[in-house]
């Protein structure tokens, strides 16, 4: 016997589902009623007695050990020589001999005394998936059922409109039931004749290896049991029974939708491209609108609550104050800014973030974080004021341009007099105010003299050139 391993194409180590996945696969490839190919039916029966093994553990595991000695006349459940093995009348191993491999497969009883007739709709009705791209569903009372294939249309929306909701307008395109023929895909006037193949069964029957018989619809009329002849097709949608249209629709976004959420709208599907028929029933897939929400340039999304960064400046973290915040409805909020606010400060403004789905009056939160702005000195004023702030909070790392203002000597000299005659704290208060105003108004008068003393030399530099000209002619 061959290797199922390899026969199916699959690693030792697979797991069971994957193996039932390359089963189906290879299934449906070398099926005989698809593939007519020379030697298809034998490949057919290796994958079936391969499957056989694999997916019983049992098996599984007396084959990964014995090997193919597992399965020899004689052998049994223990390996070689320990008898009881799968053995029966058709041989020491009949490939549907045990029916563990087929479970959900529809096995009827003996017919016309050649052994058992089982049916494999389910080995094409896998994954829900039709002969011509609609999903085909069981026989019930006699009829077939199928479901046309499901539809997806992406719709973009702004994040207002995700907030607030929307009546949104879809287009699509979709396969449509033939208007001209209604699906049955003949002219008018014209008649189908029974299918040739099947005989108007709508199945076909094989004789497989062992006696059993294999029962699977008709690949010619697709089950229907009927046939439309030539020069008989609609000129319209030439026999297939459905058209391609284009349509639109109105779908309700709800409020608090989510970027990639989907939304179904069952029945506008497409239509399965299957010819009308009295034992066909046919039913359309779903339509299904992915909404896309797109960026906004103020405010991040995660979930219901809300990111917007605020900038403030440096002195408005440092002694407080109030700022207005946007919201996405429009309005502003005012928002107090605590003294000694520090970059990247949270701060959370309840139920001012996105509705939450599904959740009537509920909302999400804004969180506001704040990035401080720290100016670039422009002025010389601008200058002494920041160097006269780091000199009040004794900051040694700050760059000055003029040197750190020193108390002068005098002044010293009458508050350590004031001191001693009992000098309250109000009035040493005073006292470093006063020191701190002398050294601002020493800083700014320093760089106003600077700036002034600049453009006096540059004066007196261009005076200069002017007397040497008048004195020599040659520099004129």
């Amino acid at each position: 016997m061959k290797d199922p391993y390899t026969v199916l194409g699959v690693d030792r180590k697979a797991s069971a589902k994957d193996i039932k996945k390359k089963y189906y696969e290879l299934a449906k490839k070398y099926h005989p009623d698809v593939n007519k190919e020379d030697g298809a039916d034998k490949k057919f029966q290796d994958i079936q007695s391969s499957y056989e093994i694999l997916s019983d553990d049992s098996k599984r595991k007396q084959y990964d050990q014995f090997g193919a000695a597992a399965f020899e006349q004689g052998a049994g459940p223990g390996g070689p020589g320990q008898g009881g093995g799968f053995g029966g009348s058709d041989g020491p191993f009949n490939p549907f001999g045990n029916f563990s491999g087929f479970q959900g497969f529809n096995f009827g009883g003996a017919s016309s005394g050649q052994g058992q007739t089982f049916n494999f709709e389910d080995l094409f009705g896998f994954g829900d998936m039709g002969g011509n791209g609609g999903r085909r569903g069981g026989r019930g009372s006699g009829f077939m059922h199928y479901k046309g294939d499901d539809v997806e249309s992406v719709t973009h929306i702004t994040l207002e409109e995700a907030g607030a909701g929307k009546a949104q307008n879809i287009e699509y395109s979709t396969l449509d039931q033939c208007g001209t023929c209604k699906g049955s895909g003949l002219k008018a006037g014209k008649k189908k004749d029974t299918c040739p193949s099947c005989g108007g069964t709508g199945s076909t029957i094989h004789l497989m290896q062992g006696g059993f018989q294999m029962a699977s619809t008709c690949g010619v009329c697709e089950g229907t049991g009927v046939i439309i002849p030539r020069g008989s097709q609609c000129g319209t949608c030439h026999a297939k029974g459905v058209v391609k249209k284009d349509k639109s629709t109105i779908v309700d976004i709800p409020a608090g939708i989510e970027d990639g959420m989907r939304l179904k709208l069952s029945g506008e599907g497409d239509a399965p491209p299957v010819l009308n028929a009295s034992n066909v029933r046919i039913s359309k897939g779903d339509l299904y609108v992915r909404v896309r929400v797109k960026p906004h340039e103020l405010f991040k999304r995660e979930h219901s609550n809300l990111f917007y960064r605020a900038s403030i400046p440096m002195t408005t973290a440092a002694l407080g104050g109030k700022i207005e915040i946007p919201t996405l409805q429009g309005s502003k909020i005012k928002l107090n800014i605590p003294s000694a606010t520090q970059p990247g400060t949270v701060v959370t403004i309840n139920d001012q973030g996105m509705p939450v789905l599904n959740r009537k009056g509920a909302r999400g939160d804004l969180k506001v974080t704040f990035d401080v702005k720290t100016p670039r000195p422009e002025t010389a004023t601008q200058t002494a004021l920041l160097e006269a702030l780091a000199d009040a909070f004794n900051d040694t790392h700050a760059k000055r341009i003029t040197p750190s203002w020193k108390p002068d000597p005098s002044d010293a000299a009458a508050n350590a007099s004031k001191d001693s005659n009992g000098t309250t704290a109000d009035s040493k208060s005073s006292s470093s105010e006063k020191g701190f105003l002398k050294n601002l108004f020493n800083k700014i008068t320093h760089h106003d003299n600077g700036e002034s003393h600049t453009s006096k030399s540059n004066s007196a530099a261009e005076n200069s050139d002017k007397d040497e000209s008048d004195k020599d002619p040659k520099k004129k």
